[in-house]
């Protein structure tokens, strides 16, 4: 049901959910990301509302995902889903 996009775009790593249900409410969920580089957990962005995420990396070299977490704000359950991963080497 859900997808993790990850892209670069100048100097951050961006993630975004995509849902692939038309019944899906956004404003249902709140979500957290993780950025991965070369398997260790360097940033975080805690629950807000907002589907797409973005990380200020200063050393873009690696390999990177993100695991993106979506918590249901009624019943607080939470699911988590991983990128894919993308290489960057300078």
């Amino acid at each position: 049901m859900f997808n993790v996009n990850i892209y670069i775009e100048q100097n951050e790593i961006i993630g975004e959910f995509v849902a692939d249900s038309y019944f899906f409410e956004p404003s249902k969920y709140e979500y957290a990301y993780y950025l991965y580089k070369n398997g260790e957990r360097v940033d975080t962005v805690w629950y807000k509302r907002s589907m797409k995420v973005k990380f200020l990396v200063n050393d873009m070299s690696g390999d990177f995902f993100i695991k993106a977490f979506i918590k249901d704000i009624e019943l607080e359950n939470i699911r988590n889903y991983n990128s894919e991963k993308i290489s960057v080497a300078l």
